[in-house]
């Protein structure tokens, strides 16, 4: 692993496609969402706030993931850099801005659920007003933690794949300690510490809310088996006489808390799916954030960790729309499998994704292909056995002709 500049090539090209993988998957949950607003369907809040974090994730993979070097300054000397100084400052500015709206709409992803999960409230009980407020107040602090590195010209090639904030030359803060010594970026350190501390209170938020959704639902559980078994209990301790009007609005409680149970549990799961997805996304990047601020910058200094952790990254990082697809899809999906579980897999993904689904992938077209074929090769067994027939009684019909003769 001494060829740094192999590598960096290869993750390149491991950046392009996942992060073309993440652009096509978060245009399908973008997609779905237009489509169910045109056929006049509730929109619900999670929705709402997924489709948001998909735009950030589709235009952060594109700035960053797929263009990557091509806005590069060619004098870096990277891999397919055909960029200026201008290019690498947009596009820091935007792969900042829309990976910071995507983050920022995960920890409001999170706790909506807990919210939703402890007030056990409906998925889009909310008013306009609220609704906006939700979607657009925390995208100012994205917004402006993505200008600041603009006062400084702090948007500089950073060695790895991408413009982001750094000083230029790459390591001129830590090597000559002198701000004169740096032609960019002379505050990139503080705003690198500002930056990562942001992702960190985001990764904070998240985790709590989940640590609280899952407290709450596990200790809903227990108060509603307690008030099952006193329901159980008191029951079969009642009289004969029991009024029936009375067992009948028993009976309604306990199934409306079943099902606000269920719709507990299954908030509980898909907060829980999204936070994994990004923490699978983002957990590298903290690692490797870690330690360009105190490796004094230059990553091929210590390639045993810096080699390594650059293609974990490269696969991870641009990755998690496609991670968010596979966790917004997977109910839909669920129930498109357990309705025909005989279906092709990909028959329920092409369902999923309001794709039309090929002939070839309809079980019936299969059943009626086999059938065409079951009767094609019995018209011809019986073709063959009307002959075998017929010779056979020609030939028991020689023999008598000849003793007439």
């Amino acid at each position: 692993m001494d060829n740094f500049d192999t590598h960096q090539t290869i993750c390149v090209w491991i950046m392009k496609v996942m992060g073309t993988l993440s652009m096509l998957a978060s245009y399908f949950i973008i997609r779905d969402i237009v489509i169910r607003y045109y056929r006049r369907e509730r929109i619900r809040l999670t929705s709402k706030v997924i489709f948001e974090l998909s735009i950030g994730d589709f235009f952060g993979s594109f700035f960053s993931a797929v263009l990557g070097t091509w806005m590069v300054p060619k004098e870096s000397g990277a891999y397919m850099a055909a960029g200026t100084t201008w290019s690498c400052t947009a596009q820091g500015f935007l792969v900042a801005f829309f990976y910071g709206m995507a983050i920022t709409m995960n920890a409001v992803l999170a706790t909506t659920y807990y919210y939703l999960v402890k007030n056990e409230r409906e998925d889009g009980t909310r008013t306009k007003r609220s609704v906006r407020l939700i979607l657009t107040v925390p995208l100012l602090l994205p917004l402006f933690l993505s200008v600041m590195p603009l006062f400084n010209s702090g948007y500089n090639y950073t060695d790895a794949s991408v413009c982001g904030v750094g000083e230029f030359p790459l390591g001129c803060l830590a090597v000559y300690e002198l701000f004169d010594g740096c032609k960019r970026g002379t505050a990139a350190m503080p705003m690198k510490y500002i930056q990562l501390s942001f992702i960190l209170m985001i990764n904070i938020i998240i985790d709590v809310s989940v640590v609280l959704m899952i407290y709450h639902a596990w200790s809903k559980d227990r108060k509603i088996n307690k008030s099952s078994t006193t329901t159980t209990a008191t029951t079969t301790n009642s009289d004969a006489n029991t009024n029936s009007a009375t067992d009948d609005n028993s009976i309604n409680r306990a199934s409306r808390k079943h099902k606000n149970n269920n719709l507990t549990r299954k908030f509980v799961w898909q907060g829980i799916w999204y936070v994994t997805s990004f923490q699978i996304a983002w957990f590298p990047w903290y690692v490797w954030q870690w330690i360009r601020i105190t490796d004094k910058g230059d990553m091929p200094a210590r390639p045993y960790e810096s080699v390594s952790l650059i293609y974990i990254l490269s696969i991870t990082h641009p990755s998690q729309g496609f991670l968010n697809s596979l966790v917004y899809f997977r109910p839909s999906y669920l129930k498109y499998r357990h309705r025909d579980e005989k279906e092709f897999r990909l028959a329920s993904i092409f369902r999923v994704l309001n794709i039309p689904v090929p002939r070839v992938l309809l079980v019936e077209w299969w059943k009626s292909l086999c059938i065409k074929c079951c009767c094609w090769k019995e018209s011809e067994d019986d073709t063959t056995s009307q002959k075998g027939n017929e010779v056979a009684m020609r030939g028991k019909d020689t023999p008598q002709d000849a003793s007439n003769a």
